[in-house]
């Protein structure tokens, strides 16, 4: 029987410190290798503080999906207790639909900023055996040759070797390069979302209850999708994502009296700002390169081009973040891998097979829902191209419907994938019904100003100041 390995993981992101987490606990050595300097701190709030050059997205809006809620609560009940303790709590998404149902429980979205997240998974994979983090160490390539992995090399040139590399570079990493390096080709489809954020960050009033939010928080009128997400320690985050070519929109928004502007008038958003004045906790924050991608690390017979190597969150596949699919992904990933790992001892082109089978079933999915949410997404212009469309009816319908509603609900936070709602018989049962009677199922007309009047008050807002 093979013993521990060796393991080392580039990057200290999601993804990275929840493989170093799983495969520490599993009792092999992991060396977590992160190229940004990480002070120590000793609570949420510096956590919060603390830059992140190299990983600028942490400070961006953030969703955590169900799915991560239950990966949790199953494989590290410890790190979800450690969570609330730091202040996370879980937002119910069924509230609006009626009656509680079983299953309800399992579709909780978790209310904690990205950095408290990263800061409670850093403790956690530190205090597991075998566990080290370097930072302020960077990797600039990979070692081995003949379409192995035998470790890593450093900036200053120096080696770094292990029976395990784990690429967890993020989506800006430069992992096909380096296996290029070694003679491996690494195929990628992408598709561009065609936006960008503009983020900006707020305390909320003493007292705020999140309770009383309507749970959607965020929209799509075309010309400018919106989301505005609570966070630990009476935080919210707002995002509006828009083209980048939009610069007349751009240069208002990016004004923080616009962006504050824009946020009273969109619906979602707006309820933030029905009370008493926010702090702001800084400007506005852009955001751009947001695309879905799929990396493949097998042939098309399903067998691994590269051995040693494993990539992981948006290193192997990014999705729109507007979705917040890519932490929640990151983690399915990681323990995806620990598991191949333990199903597989000694064995890298076995362990390679399995993961990425795995991933083909757990991640690839939502890479092809990404797109297609992308390439149907409202007309630019604030239009509907087609109101009457059997989507927005059935959309419309779940936001009352408890059976459709429990079905998006799945949908959007990855505990179904679209072919299994569209093969779940009560769902179609239920969809079918809707469809055929539009009558009693009407759409109602879209809520938000349209660019023009949103351009207008936000001209008026600058003449004010």
């Amino acid at each position: 029987m093979a013993g521990p390995e060796a393991v080392v993981v580039v990057g200290g992101g999601v993804g990275g410190l929840t493989a170093a987490l799983a495969l520490g606990r599993a009792g092999h050595a992991v060396s977590v290798l992160e190229r940004d300097v990480l002070p120590p701190v000793a609570d949420a709030e510096e956590a919060f503080r603390a830059e992140r050059r190299g990983a600028p997205q942490v400070h961006q809006t953030h969703g955590f999906l169900a799915r991560m809620q239950v990966l949790l609560r199953q494989r590290f009940p410890d790190v979800l207790d450690d969570l609330v303790a730091a202040g996370a709590t879980t937002m119910p998404t069924t509230a609006q639909l009626g009656e509680p149902q079983p299953g309800d429980e399992d579709l909780k979205v978790i209310i904690i900023r990205r950095t408290t997240l990263e800061w409670v998974l850093r403790r956690a994979a530190l205090a597991a055996p075998g566990v080290t983090i370097r930072a302020g160490v960077g990797v600039r390539g990979l070692v081995g040759g003949g379409g192995a992995v035998t470790g890593v090399r450093l900036d200053d040139g120096s080696t770094f070797t292990g029976g395990i590399v784990v690429g967890a570079t993020g989506r800006r990493g430069a992992v096909p390069a380096w296996l290029g390096d070694l003679g491996v080709d690494v195929p990628e489809r992408i598709h561009e979302s065609g936006l960008m954020y503009l983020s900006r960050w707020y305390r909320l009033p003493q007292g705020f209850d999140l309770r009383s939010l309507d749970p959607k928080l965020g929209g799509d009128l075309g010309f400018v999708k919106f989301l505005g997400v609570p966070g630990d320690g009476g935080t919210l985050s707002i995002t509006l994502a828009i083209r980048p070519d939009d610069g007349e929109l751009r240069a208002a928004l990016s004004q923080p009296s616009g962006f504050e502007r824009a946020c009273r008038l969109l619906p979602g958003p707006d309820q933030f700002f029905s009370g008493p004045e926010l702090e702001p906790l800084g400007g506005v924050r852009p955001m751009g390169g947001l695309l879905n991608r799929l990396r493949r690390f097998v042939d098309d017979g399903g067998e691994p081009t590269v051995l040693g190597f494993h990539a992981i969150g948006d290193a192997h596949t990014c999705t729109n973040p507007l979705y917040g699919r890519g932490c929640s992904l990151a983690m399915v990933q990681a323990v995806l891998l620990a598991d191949a790992v333990a199903a597989h001892p000694g064995d890298p082109v076995a362990r390679a097979r399995a993961y990425e089978a795995g991933c083909a079933r757990e991640v690839e999915p939502w890479f092809a829902a990404s797109v297609e949410m992308d390439r149907h997404g409202a007309d630019p212009s604030g239009g509907v191209s087609d109101p009457a469309s059997p989507m927005a009816r059935l959309l419309a319908a779940a936001e009352t419907d408890p059976v459709l509603g429990r079905g998006f609900a799945r949908l959007w936070n990855l505990m179904a994938t679209p072919a299994e709602l569209a093969a779940d018989p009560q769902y179609v049962a239920r969809a079918a019904h809707v469809l055929s009677h539009p009558d009693d199922h009407p759409i109602p007309p879209r809520a938000g100003p349209s660019r023009e009047a949103l351009l207008a008050a936000l001209a008026e807002e600058t003449a004010d100041v």
